[in-house]
């Protein structure tokens, strides 16, 4: 169930809760310095790149968190705070390392879908050069795809620890069939 709700809740709490600069900054690299004004530290571009995808993964997680919490408890599962919070930093690690692109664009590469990358492009407006990154190319599906993987275990992640954390470590036994409550069950009283 946490799989289905994590996924679920990946498109509102990637793209909603994601500031615009962050969209902008998160996937640059380089050693340029970028001037950030007098009272500020300046960054490399691949600084600021690491700090834009951080900030979008924490808000990604903490959003999930909140939203996970309260369709599951509207469902009417109790998941730890503990369990919920484990399976968000697998989902907010893995989302910042599939969002800073190198990984996702390597992974293509082995697997054969570089050319489905170069193709996947988009021409927003004419006159300017096609969007590689952006809603409706390859590289924005891959990492859909990515992050919809990494829920997976996320979720496993959770599952494991709240059952652990609900039954004290120890394997719950079977629900007794539906055969056997009928067979042990009482007659009338008379």
């Amino acid at each position: 169930m946490t799989a289905v709700v994590f996924a679920l809740l990946h498109p509102f709490c990637d793209l909603w809760l994601q500031r615009r600069e962050d969209s902008i900054d998160k996937e640059k690299h380089g050693q340029r310095i970028v001037p950030r004004g007098p009272n500020t530290k300046d960054l490399t571009v691949s600084q600021l790149g690491r700090r834009a995808a951080a900030r979008h993964a924490t808000t990604y997680a903490v959003g999930q968190v909140a939203a996970a919490a309260v369709v599951l408890r509207l469902l009417g599962y109790r998941v730890p705070v503990v369990a919920l919070l484990a399976g968000a930093v697998v989902n907010g690690t893995s989302h910042a390392v599939v969002d800073r692109r190198r990984f996702l664009i390597a992974l293509a590469a082995q697997t054969g879908h570089a050319d489905f990358l170069a193709e996947g492009v988009v021409l927003r407006k004419l006159g300017q050069d096609p969007d590689n990154s952006g809603p409706a190319t390859a590289l924005y599906e891959l990492d859909l795809a990515l992050h919809s993987l990494f829920a997976v275990p996320a979720a496993v992640l959770t599952a494991r620890l709240a059952v652990r954390r609900t039954t004290g470590g120890a394997t719950r036994r079977p629900a007794p069939r539906p055969s056997n409550i009928l067979r042990n069950r009482k007659g009338p009283q008379r």
